[in-house]
């Protein structure tokens, strides 16, 4: 078995990475289905520190009129205090904490301690819109997240027994997983929730801080290729799993948040070296054009998120500066997305120019069989309209049938297109291996059906020498 054939071959390992993260993803959405479903305050907050992470009330998302205030800090909501509960429990919620009800919100507003009330409602389409699209960095780092799931998940279905595919395919999981999670704001709707507070303490918290940078450490060694200590010794790959042990006795028996984060920034710091020593020790030009795309854009991204840590520190107590470094973060993503799409797609990392062309061949395809098919339903059912005054559905049927007829003419015609445009070798020795036919049919003197057939072997293999071996019906006999 070749080795590219090898590492497209699905095994059980491959098998058992794809239902598993497949299964994080669908888990992640059902959660933010469910908080969807909760009742809210309907503002998005960010926490001023670590200890006592009291809730900053920043934007009201869903409109309803409030007390609240940009800028309040929560204390306690109908006497139930909520200082410090955001790192810390779930707290049971008031009587009053349902959907068209209404609370009293003690908040500490320039520097006061007031009593506001605060109306009960519930997640709408557009508050969800506004929050997740609302300021470009949100909207860069949803599109910067969805590039990078796409490419893990494309690349490790072209290489799915190829060690950095699969470290990739977790990686993008993950960041798949905590960004679907935050895609609602965390706050009293989940504080005030039990099955919602765990949920989202785990995917928007445990997964991405016990288990991104341990995956990130493991992806810096495989990617492109395992590095030589790697291959020497293989159990040195499980150094990044023994280091996310390590962080997760720190945050979750311990309780000790700072071991975390310091165990975190240790491992993308690493990351970040080992990303640059892959850089500098390839040798071939494609290999450095691949990687100088790819590790660019990861380390810049990773810059980006180290700007997280000065708050989590609290090393940083400017408003405008917290709110700065709440934004800048949010581009990593999109950089990593970017520098890796661009290694794959542009210098072919990974081998999976073939994904690329099937990719474009279909969605160009679908984009025209849906005009066409929307055009002509909207064509016959006014023609059709006009002659006898009513809608049938028969225009349907007559329009799905005139799709099914044209899919493969059309298919054919936007893939010798897209060949010609952008495949331009692979088109050039299909049509060399077509004529070759033809002639091959017609021709009827041998010697110009050898030379055509040199020709063209030449043409399409490139190879350095070309011969050619009859053998005639009697033994022992040939001509070459």
């Amino acid at each position: 078995m070749s080795q590219s054939s090898h590492e497209r071959r699905f095994d059980m390992g491959a098998w058992l990475h794809l239902i598993l993260m497949s299964a994080l993803l669908v888990l992640s959405i059902a959660n933010l289905v469910y908080r969807y479903t909760l009742p809210t305050d309907g503002w998005s907050v960010y926490t001023t520190d670590i200890d006592p992470a009291n809730w900053v009330y920043w934007v009201n998302l869903v409109g309803a009129p409030s007390g609240l205030m940009v800028g309040d800090e929560l204390l306690a909501v109908d006497g139930r205090s909520v200082a410090g509960a955001a790192t810390a429990a779930y707290v049971e919620a008031p009587p009053g904490w349902q959907a068209g009800g209404g609370v009293t919100m003690t908040v500490i507003r320039d520097g006061e301690r007031r009593d506001v009330k605060a109306p009960v409602a519930n997640w709408t389409p557009a508050a969800f819109w506004r929050y997740n699209a609302g300021t470009p960095d949100k909207a860069f780092g949803l599109l910067g997240a969805l590039i990078f799931v796409a490419l893990g998940w494309f690349t490790f279905w072209r290489r799915p027994a190829t060690p950095s595919a699969r470290a990739l395919l977790v990686l993008s999981a993950i960041v798949g997983a905590t960004t679907i999670s935050g895609m609602l704001p965390d706050g009293l709707s989940v504080q005030f929730d039990r099955m919602a507070f765990s949920l989202t303490l785990f995917f928007s918290y445990v997964i991405f801080g016990i288990l991104y940078a341990p995956t990130l450490l493991a992806f810096s060694l495989l990617f492109p290729h395992p590095k030589r200590v790697i291959q020497r010794h293989p159990k040195l790959a499980l150094i990044p799993v023994l280091l996310g042990l390590l962080v997760f006795i720190a945050v979750i028996p311990l309780h000790i948040a700072v071991l975390g984060w310091l165990g975190t920034l240790a491992m993308v710091l690493a990351s970040i070296i080992s990303f640059i020593h892959s850089a500098f020790t390839q040798r071939d030009a494609v290999s450095r054009a691949q990687l100088r795309w790819a590790i660019g854009g990861l380390v810049l991204g990773l810059a980006l998120f180290l700007l997280n840590f000065p708050m989590a520190f609290g090393l940083i107590t400017d408003p405008f500066l917290i709110a700065l470094f709440n934004i800048l973060p949010r581009f990593g993503l999109a950089v990593i997305g970017v520098g890796l799409a661009v290694a794959i797609l542009r210098y072919r990392l990974y081998d999976i120019d073939v994904i690329i062309r099937k990719t474009v061949q279909y969605g160009v395809v679908t984009a025209l069989l849906a005009l066409v098919y929307f055009g002509l339903v909207v064509l016959l059912q006014t023609l059709f309209g006009r002659a006898t005054g009513e809608q049938s559905p028969v225009i349907i049927v007559i329009s799905t049938l005139a799709i099914a007829a044209l899919f493969t003419p059309l298919r054919r015609r936007v893939q010798d297109g897209i060949d010609r445009r952008f495949f331009r070798k692979k088109y050039d020795a299909q049509q060399v291996l077509a004529d070759f036919a033809r002639t091959a049919r017609d021709e009827t003197d041998l010697d110009a059906l050898l030379a055509e057939l040199e020709r063209v072997v030449g043409e399409t293999m490139q190879p350095e020498g070309v011969s050619v071996w009859l053998v005639d019906t009697a033994p022992n006999q040939g001509r070459r």
